[in-house]
């Protein structure tokens, strides 16, 4: 885990200049054997007793345009899904000691002018002091089920529930920032996971996003 913290706060180092860009971590399984079928019919289902609700659904309605934007058919039922997509998503902070360079005046001695020899001023880093930061790491974790090896109920029971289904392809992301607002990460985080929707990367991959992402500006935000 120390490893990864790292890594994150490097990323978020990154954020500090003028590229509107954030790095994502993801790693997926997957066991398909390839690429989800784009004519895939997926219910995105959410948790009814999350504590943030509004939150939930608005962000079920992001995943629904992500997946429509990649050729998906989204739909309402989840007995109309070849495959329902759940999620978790969460925020962890960290305190980080580091150093930051105090860019201050000294003076020095050097050789030039009319006497050969004097006394001049020059700017340059005298010293490090410590600082500490706070590092973010907003995560998301998403599983695709197969509704086709879902347990069949008799008729006019209840629907199955994701426990009974069989997982057959699960997304982690995770993306470190300077600020705990999730509103915004979370949609990275998406991109991230979905752009390998169905697909195994068998390791860790990072990946750059640019805030002029079309997928991120199709993204609804209600």
């Amino acid at each position: 885990m120390r490893k990864w913290t790292w890594i994150l706060v490097a990323a978020t180092a990154g954020l500090a200049g003028c590229t509107p860009a954030y790095k994502v971590h993801v790693n997926t399984y997957s066991e398909l054997g390839g690429p989800l079928d784009q004519a895939a019919t997926i219910y995105v289902a959410v948790d009814p007793n999350a504590s943030n609700p509004i939150l939930r659904r608005q962000v079920v309605s992001k995943i629904r345009d992500l997946l429509s934007g990649d050729g998906y058919r989204p739909v309402d039922t989840p007995q109309a899904a070849a495959y329902t997509l759940t999620f978790e998503m969460g925020i962890d902070s960290q305190r980080v000691l580091d150093y930051m360079p105090i860019n201050g005046p000294f003076g020095y001695y050097g050789y030039g002018g009319p006497r050969g020899r004097g006394f001049g001023m020059g700017f340059g880093y005298s010293t490090y002091v410590p600082y500490i930061d706070t590092v973010y790491t907003h995560w998301l974790r998403m599983k695709l089920y197969s509704t086709k090896d879902a347990p069949q109920k008799p008729e006019g029971g209840e629907a199955t529930t994701p426990a009974e289904r069989r997982t057959v392809w699960l997304g982690e992301a995770l993306l470190g920032t300077e600020s705990p607002e999730f509103r915004t990460a979370v949609n990275y985080l998406l991109v991230g996971c979905i752009q390998y929707l169905g697909i195994d990367t068998e390791k860790w991959v990072t990946l750059t996003i640019q805030e002029d992402d079309p997928r991120i500006e199709g993204i609804s935000t209600e």
